[in-house]
This record gives structure tokens, C-alpha cells and sequence, in this order.
């Protein structure tokens, strides 16, 4: 079965999958996939599964905390922000004299990690993506999200148009709207659709979609002289 969400970030000895993140997600009816696995059992080939099981979840979550380097996560996080992917983000820096497994820390290194850290914060205000200081508040927020997709797709599921099918996709805190043809290759524009829409939001979101690709084929059919002069095609 198809993962919902993907459990990504923080692993080793860390426990907050199992104390936090499943038993909320669980309780809510969605699945995910768990790619922890015990000290020194991760290999290469391990990673075929887990970039299925990423390409295929709805929502990426990631924990980024004191209990990690979190190095190979930070350019993990950077790579799906740059392909626009749905991402649920909780963020915390390394203390002063902190140790991983028993080590400590020097304090250049403590830097170095935590400027990837700020980096990450950055990148995220940049793309819109909130970044939770709790992983309790991020799994929370991953929840959110999904029963939101959940609404919004449910409510397109009942709109009927001709040969036309409403597509969705994330977009940072909020989702996209697309028209698609079901007969050729036509995608119409995308539609920004908030958190915070309404059911009568999104119907209207919808049909302005529609009459979009309406016109658009309006357009691209009325001539004048024999010339498509109001054309969408020209190129401002």
C-alpha cells in the first residue's frame, strides 16, 4: 500500500516515530512509511525503497533536532524544496556542549550544523513552508494537511465538467487547482487554493478554471480574416 507520509530525518536511536509521529498518524487513519532502521543496518540498498516510498508519498516529514548531524536531511530537505513537494518541517538547533552517542561536540562543529539549520529555515520562508519548533507540532500539521487534501478532493470529485478532469497538487502551505483534458493533451493554468478555503471557495475556483479553458479554446477558434486575432498563443 502506498504511504501517505514519509517519516524522514532524525533516526539512530531516536524513538519519536514510535513515541510521536505513528501513534498520532495511526489515530487518524493515514499510513506512512517508516525507514528507521537499527545502528549500522542501513545500506545502499535500502535506498531504492525509500526513494519509492518518497516519490510516492502525499507528504514528506522530516525532523531535523538536537539528536542528529543531520546532514544527509539537510540536502534532502533542500532537494524536494526545490521540486516543490509537499514537506512538513520541524527544526531545532544544537545547544552549547551538546554530544551525539556519547560524544561530545566542539563548538566550530555545533556551528557548522547549524548554519545548514538556518539555511533550511530561510529556504522554507522563501517557498512558504512553515517550519514547526516541535515535532509534535509538525506531525500535527502533516495531519492537517492531508484531511485537507482529503476535503478539497472529495469536493472535486462531485463537480462534472466535459471532458475535463480537476487536478491538485501542493503548493508550499496550500494547494494548486488544474484543469486537464481527458481527450488530448490540454492543461489549463494552475489555481492557487488557500488553507482556509471554503467549499463554495474551491466550487468557484473550479468553474473559473473551467471558463478559463473555455475562452481558451474560444480564442484559439475565432479568426478575422482568417487570422486567430485574440489568439492565447502570442507571446507578450
Amino acid at each position: 500500500m502506498r504511504a501517505q507520509v514519509f517519516l524522514g530525518g532524525a533516526a539512530g536511536l531516536t524513538t519519536w516515530r514510535r513515541d510521536i509521529a505513528i501513534p498520532a498518524l495511526e489515530a487518524a487513519g493515514i499510513t506512512y512509511y517508516n525507514p528507521q532502521l537499527a545502528l549500522g543496518e542501513w545500506s545502499e540498498a535500502c535506498e531504492a525503497a525509500e526513494m519509492q516510498a518518497k516519490d510516492e508519498a502525499d507528504i514528506l516529514l522530516f525532523v531535523i533536532n538536537a539528536e542528529t548531524r543531520g546532514v544527509a536531511t539537510v540536502a534532502e530537505v533542500a532537494y524536494y524544496m526545490g521540486l516543490g513537494r509537499q514537506l512538513a518541517l520541524a527544526i531545532t538547533d544544537i545547544p552549547a556542549n551538546a554530544t551525539l552517542y556519547n560524544a561530545p561536540l566542539n563548538q566550530p562543529e555545533i556551528d557548522d550544523l547549524n548554519r545548514g539549520r538556518i539555511f533550511l529555515r530561510t529556504m522554507a520562508r522563501q517557498h512558504h513552508i512553515p517550519v514547526h519548533e516541535t515535532i509534535e507540532a509538525a506531525v500535527e500539521y502533516t495531519i492537517t494537511r492531508l484531511q485537507h487534501r482529503e476535503d478539497i478532493d472529495s469536493i472535486l470529485a462531485d463537480i462534472r465538467f466535459p471532458n475535463c478532469a480537476f487536478h491538485l497538487e501542493p503548493n508550499g502551505d496550500a494547494h494548486l487547482l488544474q484543469i486537464r483534458s481527458t481527450v488530448n493533451n490540454f492543461t489549463g493554468r494552475k489555481w492557487h487554493i488557500e488553507p482556509t478555503a471554503t467549499r463554495a471557495e474551491i466550487v468557484r475556483t473550479a468553474l473559473k478554471a473551467a471558463l478559463t479553458w473555455q475562452e481558451h479554446e474560444a480564442r484559439e477558434s475565432f479568426t478575422y480574416r482568417g487570422k486567430p486575432v485574440h489568439g492565447p498563443h502570442f507571446d507578450i
